[in-house]
């Protein structure tokens, strides 16, 4: 099975927000990176959720359709 682009994408991106969050919490992160860092957090964010989203999107369609097999298999009563 292979890795989607999204899904590395995902990963790679929600690393970097847990590397910040860690470096920000040990105040490893000093105030002339901040802003910059923020700012590229705040991209990681919005691809993460976006990634995520289609993924709910994915799954709600495959219960759907998981509801529609069950419906067929049931006998009528």
């Amino acid at each position: 099975m292979s890795v989607k682009k999204e899904d590395q994408q995902f990963e790679e991106h929600f690393r970097k927000l847990e590397t910040l969050s860690q470096e920000l919490q040990a105040n490893r992160v000093s105030i002339d990176q901040l802003v910059p860092r923020m700012k590229d957090a705040l991209g990681s964010i919005k691809i993460c959720k976006s990634v995520l989203k289609e993924t709910r999107s994915q799954l709600e369609q495959i219960a759907a359709e998981f509801e529609e097999l069950d419906a067929l298999a049931t006998p009528p009563e």
